[in-house]
């Protein structure tokens, strides 16, 4: 990893998007306070049954209501898809609200998305260009590029997962649809530049240019903080400093600004998981003086892997063990319903969590859904086994040998 390397930012992409609406508020084309069906017209999402209306300034707080879990519908799709990010927007219509608009913070990254058809709509440009010709450039962010398409992996850091208590090699689908909300491509170098800016330190030929960038990105870190709310524009604000983190299957990242003390960190990682946060956070600390503990930590995604390891070595222990036992238990019409119903609804948990098994093979590590498959096994075994016995029970012995 050098200041040159490029990885994908995940969440932290939302700051560029929130400074594209704030920059059209800017020109009068939009009003953060307006609903989105004032520029969606199609757009009706639903509350206990009933419509109800969302606001521009909602989505930038995530208090649209819109579920958490709608991350999971996101389609891989592909850049040449017409129409892709409208057809996603359009597909929440269909998901009922958690929560009343305005009344409970509930992070959902689509909330990014449904800005950047906005951002289309009202500007006349693709998502994409508008960042880049309005906030990309001013800044000198010339290595940064939003991820459309293939043609510049090569440029990108190989990105990795968790697997067999090790990390592998993953090339993960790319989610195009959420552009604006987690495919940014950038690297310290320009970081280092944005940073600046949000510290108020910007270069631009152009003092227009500067004024309005500049007043569009302290607003977005000068939202009043209260209790229940401290969320506002792709940042998660303090009254000591501001800081956002990212995600993406192959990357990772974590910002920490400082308001007051002219300290800021970027961390970039090419894994998914909270290795970026713990690093930067520490770093962040000790640019403060304070003194970091090093000692055992587990990031979360490995602490799975291990899990599901573990899991699998218990599952071929419990397979062995009923299989030499198959002559001495006594089963039952019960218990086998039991099994059957109850390694049904284990196969179905991710559906009822509102997520997939795809959602599961790109975020996790592999060995989980080898761990699911292998209580499936268990309990088939289990079944067949006690069918047999039952069978034995009702004299048919042959089924016995």
């Amino acid at each position: 990893m050098t200041s040159e390397v490029r990885c994908e930012l995940g969440s932290t992409t939302k700051a560029f998007t929130a400074i594209a609406v704030l920059l059209l508020e800017q020109d009068g084309k939009l009003d953060r306070g307006d609903s989105v069906k004032d520029y969606l017209a199609w757009f009706q999402p639903t509350y206990k049954g009933k419509y109800v209306d969302i606001t521009i300034e909602q989505l930038l707080c995530h208090t649209s209501g819109i579920p958490t879990w709608t991350i999971a519908n996101l389609p891989v799709g592909t850049v040449n898809d017409v129409e892709l990010l409208e057809n996603t927007v359009k597909g929440i219509q269909t998901v009922e609200l958690d929560n009343e608009p305005g009344t409970v913070h509930n992070y959902a990254t689509i909330n990014y998305d449904v800005l950047a058809l906005i951002i289309e709509e009202v500007s006349g440009m693709a998502y994409e260009e508008y960042v880049k010709e309005n906030v990309l450039e001013p800044l000198g962010m010339t290595n940064s590029y939003f991820r459309t398409d293939d043609t510049k992996s090569e440029q990108l850091a190989q990105g990795y997962k968790y697997a067999f208590m090790g990390v592998r090699k993953y090339d993960a689908p790319t989610f195009y649809s959420n552009t604006a909300a987690g495919y940014l491509v950038s690297n310290t170098a320009d970081l280092s530049l944005w940073m600046k800016a949000q510290m108020g330190i910007l270069e631009m030929e152009s003092a227009e240019r500067t004024d309005k960038l500049e007043r569009a990105i302290t607003e977005s870190h000068s939202y009043p903080i209260e209790q229940e709310q401290h969320y506002f524009a792709g940042w998660n604000l303090y009254d000591d400093y501001f800081c956002h983190s990212g995600n993406n299957p192959n990357y990772s990242s974590q910002v920490y600004i400082g308001r007051e003390n002219g300290k800021a960190v970027f961390g970039l990682s090419n894994i998914c998981g909270s290795a970026s946060t713990k690093a930067a956070d520490g770093i962040y600390r000790m640019m403060q003086g304070e003194s970091i503990k090093l000692g055992f930590w587990m990031e979360g995604n490995s602490l799975v892997d291990l899990l599901c390891v573990i899991s699998c070595f218990v599952e071929l222990y419990v397979i062995i063990l009923l299989f030499e036992q198959r002559e001495r238990r006594r089963y039952t019409r019960v218990k086998v319903f039991i099994a059957a119903i109850i390694a049904i609804i284990m196969a179905l948990v991710p559906y009822f969590l509102h997520y997939n098994y795809l959602t599961l093979m790109v975020w996790f590590s592999s060995c989980l859904l080898i761990a699911i498959v292998g209580v499936e096994i268990c309990f088939a075994e289990y079944i067949l086994l006690s069918i047999s016995h039952i069978r034995c029970q009702n004299g048919a012995k042959k089924s016995c040998k």
